[in-house]
């Protein structure tokens, strides 16, 4: 056992194990060694404050003169004290010493993960999170489920700005760069769902970027990325407009509304409408109906919802700044057709405000996509 976990027990309140005052739950197996760290510096701080408040109030009665008199000083009395100037030079300096090593040796700790544990890879964009699982290929949205008790490695980058996952719960926190790869890993020890953070300031949406951790026993896990892996392909194509908006819309929610109130992209409610007729301004001055019909660059209008989904940096539209990035490689054909057949039904499935309807009335909907057109 490391001087970490020897130093566990000098925590306040509940840091092993379900929070205190000071931290959150403790969910995974580094949590209780860096709430040590943290509680051990704390006592450090409370025991210093309460000494030199302690003197202080004594030095203050002791030495207290009355207004008419006036202080006055021996001939010999001391100007140093070289035993008290050693001691608080030399203890204070132990101390940061040994604060050094327990933050040196849980920070190699936390970069060296098991050579068994299992991969995600993690995609930080404005102002959304994506988790890819090669080992099912399963890729999802502002939501990673992890197994219980085994080792996750995260393998991270950012396809626009630096961003900063963190997981208060596991106490884990990292970078997420533009151009390259970092990572950080855990262990959940206890099952439930927690929260997940962009920690680095990334732009007008940054406290939109959140997303859910959801821990389940080996078993669940298994079962429910298997169901993941193959639900898009197993559901009716009635069910597309519904599953866009209930499994696919949570990439979209930072930035594009379904009430018509403007964000970073434009409102999904009336995009159909705006499309189909052609009304869409783009900032090179053009119309989107120059671009539509026969020999059109999009002769059918599904074509160019598509195309904004993968290509969203060849149109831009006028008064956005076209921070979009493209899906392509992160979304499979059929869910691309699920988005797709969601904008094209959405004033069935949400209401005026833009709330999802529990049992939307899909009977007669419009399920074509325009494909290979």
């Amino acid at each position: 056992m490391s001087m970490l976990g020897l130093l566990a027990t000098m925590k306040l309140g509940e840091a092993t194990s379900g929070g205190g005052f000071w931290m959150p739950e403790s969910a995974s197996t580094v949590a209780p060694e860096v709430d040590s760290v943290f509680y051990f510096i704390n006592n450090i701080n409370y025991f210093f404050f309460a000494l030199c408040m302690v003197i202080l109030i004594w030095f203050a009665f002791r030495y207290h003169a009355k207004p008419s008199e006036h202080a006055t000083f021996a001939a010999d009395a001391p100007t140093h004290n070289t035993p008290l100037e050693l001691t608080w030079t030399v203890v204070p300096l132990l101390l940061v010493g040994v604060i050094f090593w327990l933050g040196m040796d849980g920070y190699l700790e936390l970069n060296e993960s098991p050579e068994d544990a299992y991969e995600v890879q993690v995609t930080g964009q404005k102002w959304s999170w994506t988790f890819q699982h090669p080992e099912f290929g399963v890729t999802e949205a502002a939501e990673l489920t992890v197994p219980l008790n085994k080792p996750v490695r995260l393998i991270m980058t950012s396809s626009d700005v630096l961003h900063s996952l963190f997981i208060p719960a596991f106490r884990v926190k990292n970078d997420v760069v533009p151009g390259r790869y970092t990572s950080l890993w855990f262990e959940a020890n206890k099952p439930g769902q927690y929260r997940l953070y962009c920690a680095e300031y990334c732009g007008k949406d940054h406290s939109k970027m959140l997303a859910v951790v959801n821990v389940l026993p080996e078993d669940e896990f298994q079962t429910r990325l298997g169901k993941l892996a193959r639900e898009y392909e197993d559901i009716d194509d009635r069910d597309l407009p519904a599953y866009g908006l209930t499994r696919l819309y949570n990439r979209c929610a930072s930035c594009h509304s379904l009430d018509g109130s403007s964000g970073t992209g434009p409102s999904f409610k009336g995009l159909w409408d705006r499309t189909r007729k052609g009304t869409t301004v783009f900032t090179n001055g053009q119309d989107l109906k120059d671009l539509a019909g026969p020999g059109g660059e999009f002769e059918v209008p599904e074509n160019y919802l598509r195309d904004s989904i993968l290509n969203p940096q060849r149109h831009i539209v006028q008064n956005y700044t076209g921070s979009m990035p493209t899906f392509k490689g992160q979304l499979k054909e059929r869910q691309i057709d699920a988005l797709v057949l969601m904008i094209k039904n959405l004033d069935r499935l949400v209401d005026e405000q833009g709330v999802p309807i529990e049992n939307p009335d899909l009977e007669g909907a419009d399920i074509s996509t325009g494909a290979g057109q």
